[in-house]
């Protein structure tokens, strides 16, 4: 009884990433001013893009007083 060798670690780890995989990762990215995008990779695939994206809100205070100075 023989088996095919099983594939290697790593034997996808040169395949360039899809157009596909590259417009998802660059609509993450549009229009972000402060975050992060976290591209996760399984066996050379992209397998999942988390954005997490921050907004930074002056308060009421700070607001007030800049507009009077």
């Amino acid at each position: 009884m023989s088996q095919a060798p099983a594939t290697p670690p790593g034997a996808n780890a040169s395949r360039l990433p899809t157009d596909d995989e590259l417009r998802e990762v660059a609509a993450s990215l549009r229009g972000m001013r402060f975050g992060s995008v976290t591209i996760v990779v399984q066996d050379g695939v992209i397998i999942q893009i988390d954005k997490t994206e921050k907004r930074r809100l002056r308060n009421r205070r700070e607001a007030s007083e800049n507009a009077q100075t």
